[in-house]
């Protein structure tokens, strides 16, 4: 141990060292960041709250002893690391002179100097975003084990970057934060580099899930920009969309809720929404199974459920002259794998009609008529034959017939009187109600 660091622990705590190695770890942090993360409760473990003044005296005690340096950045002081404040986390972390990188093949240092941290003015916005969308999941402190990768210690993937990695369960979430600076074709370039990622022989031989949070940020208008983002996102990328890479693009708030709720269901906190959709179509009457059992049937798309009703001979129910038979997707929080399922419908159909004798009817179920509705606008995918589309609300509470729903280019929503699903009724017009609601905050009409 160098004298200089030896008598550096002397005036640190161990909540002052886990600090430092938060900032080494985020690249940089706000002084509320390093409250929220370590000081903000007490150090006697009792759960009480304190003010950030002690946080703020050991902030300046940090500066006096040279192991933070300040930045100010849009009204806040932001901390990066010194020299001196890598040498310490390096001695109390054991961080290595060297490493061998076996993604890479390579030897390189394995830590990072503090001229490597720093961040130019132009991009610190956007590292304190990222920071804070990682502060706000680390203090749900779910009971689950997961790991975080800043994109600067990203080490796992050769030919993709995002901006931070997180990983839990059987999934690498990429976190992707947009400070909607990017023109329309920074996106196509952005989702250009995304396929050829996916088309690398690196995606070939990953086990994991990938998921995408693509996360909109520094906007007052996010629904404008997350339309403009989908747009752009289904120009690109659409067809390369599927069971093992999915997209989600939201707020930070959306994209909490993402992780929360596959954190809850899995621990059994929370009722999955596919669970209440195989619940309300059993109530139906329609024998339900697992999509991901008949990939084989369905030319290796993964579908949610396959329902249909059988009669006593185990033969296929027909009604109103349409055979009772469906696959069934969640659309919950809006995945793009379903997106691309709609857009190839007719290819699959093809594909269905060779290997069963007859096409396959889809249905989709959304949260809401609007999101639906807005989603398939900006696909071009409001009308498409077999398609369906229905809520939890309406499959729980309507006939079947009533529950399920189609679209015109207009946005007015259509019913059916019977099961037959070929004589419509007029219910609303979605697009002139989300219209009203944009006009009531002044969004306005979105541009891409």
């Amino acid at each position: 141990m160098s004298e200089t660091v030896g008598e550096l622990l002397k005036s640190l705590s161990n909540r002052d060292i886990e600090a430092l190695k938060s900032i080494y770890d985020h690249r940089c942090l706000t002084v509320n960041q390093i409250y929220e993360l370590h000081y903000k409760k007490s150090a006697r473990g009792n759960g009480e709250i304190v003010s950030d003044a002690y946080c703020k005296k050991k902030i300046s005690e940090f500066l006096e002893l040279g192991i933070v340096e300040k930045v100010e950045h849009l009204g806040e002081d932001v901390m990066f690391l010194t020299t001196k404040g890598v040498d310490l986390i390096r001695h109390c972390y054991d961080l290595p002179a060297n490493i061998y990188d076996y993604n890479q093949g390579v030897i390189r240092r394995g830590y990072y100097r503090a001229s490597e941290l720093k961040i130019t003015p132009k991009y610190i916005s956007h590292q304190l975003k990222l920071n804070q969308f990682l502060i706000d999941f680390k203090l749900k402190e779910h009971d689950i084990y997961w790991k975080y990768y800043d994109e600067k210690y990203i080490s796992q993937f050769r030919n993709i970057r995002p901006d931070g990695l997180l990983t839990m369960f059987d999934v690498d979430f990429f976190i992707e934060i947009d400070m909607a600076t990017e023109s329309k074709k920074q996106l196509y370039d952005k989702w250009d580099n995304y396929r050829r990622f996916l088309d690398s022989q690196e995606y070939e031989y990953i086990e994991r899930k990938i998921v995408v949070l693509f996360i909109i940020e520094n906007t007052a208008n996010p629904q404008a920009r997350i339309d403009l983002v989908k747009h752009t996102l289904g120009a690109r990328l659409m067809d390369k969309i599927d069971s093992n890479f999915e997209i989600y693009v939201g707020t930070k708030e959306d994209m909490l809720g993402i992780i929360d709720e596959k954190i809850e269901v899995i621990n059994g906190k929370k009722k999955d929404f596919n669970d209440e959709i195989f619940t309300a179509m059993a109530n139906h009457g329609f024998s339900v199974a697992l999509g991901e059992k008949l990939k084989n049937i369905f030319n290796g798309i993964e579908y949610d459920f396959y329902c249909r009703k059988i009669d006593e001979n185990n033969h296929v129910v027909i009604e109103n002259n349409r055979i009772q038979e469906f696959i069934v997707d969640s659309y919950k929080l809006q995945p793009f794998s379903v997106l691309k399922k709609i857009a190839f419908l007719s290819l699959s159909n093809v594909y269905f009609s060779e290997k069963l004798g007859r096409k396959l009817s889809y249905i989709v179920v959304g949260e809401s008529e609007e999101s639906l509705y807005r989603d398939l606008k900006i696909m071009d995918l409001l009308v498409v034959d077999n398609v369906y589309y229905t809520t939890l609300d309406r499959l729980k509470n309507r006939p079947f017939y009533k529950a399920l729903f189609q679209f015109d280019f207009l946005g007015n929503i259509h019913s059916f009187k019977d099961n037959g699903l070929d004589d419509r009724e007029f219910e609303f017009n979605v697009a002139e109600q989300i219209a009203e609601k944009e006009k009531e905050t002044n969004y306005g009409a979105s541009e891409y």
